[in-house]
């Protein structure tokens, strides 16, 4: 289940209360240092580097960490790996339709790919392609707000 059994299938044998803080923690940290571990280079956006992402921030945690869900498979792995680049492409053509590409991403959210810590992984990895084109840029700011305020827990 989703919502709690995969939670508490953890490496450290950590209850729900205590992994789910534990699990922020890491996140926040291992985010902050991520710029040192991961180097962007537009022909690595995709599917691979979102599970070597994952896996790098919650590899401490879970075996399933850099995988995708076993709910799918090689087919829908690929699939996954196009709609990354169709907003990776969305974003890098500075495309003025905000609204769109916050629909893409929030699409991709909601198809779970992950066992645990899609939204985080998921964010934290358009985020960082938005700085990658657009680091102190209005337009990439513009787009990090809106996605922000997109209605899904980041």
């Amino acid at each position: 289940m989703k919502d709690g059994i995969q939670r508490f299938k953890n490496k450290v044998g950590l209850n729900y209360d205590d992994l789910v803080d534990i699990e922020e923690e890491l996140f926040k940290f291992k985010s902050k240092i991520l710029d040192y571990r991961f180097t962007f280079n537009q022909e690595y956006f995709g599917i691979e580097y979102l599970l070597k992402l994952h896996e790098f921030l919650f590899g401490d945690l879970y075996d399933s960490a850099g995988k995708i869900s076993d709910r799918y498979n090689e087919s829908d792995k690929e699939e996954f790996d196009i709609d990354i680049k169709v907003i990776v492409s969305l974003i890098s053509s500075k495309n003025p339709d905000i609204a769109h590409i916050e629909d893409l991403i929030n699409d991709l959210i909601d198809k779970q790919i992950f066992d645990d810590g899609n939204s985080r992984t998921i964010r934290l990895f358009f985020n960082n392609i938005i700085d990658c084109f657009y680091l102190d840029d209005e337009y990439g700011k513009e787009l990090k707000e809106n996605l922000k305020k997109s209605g899904r827990k980041f």
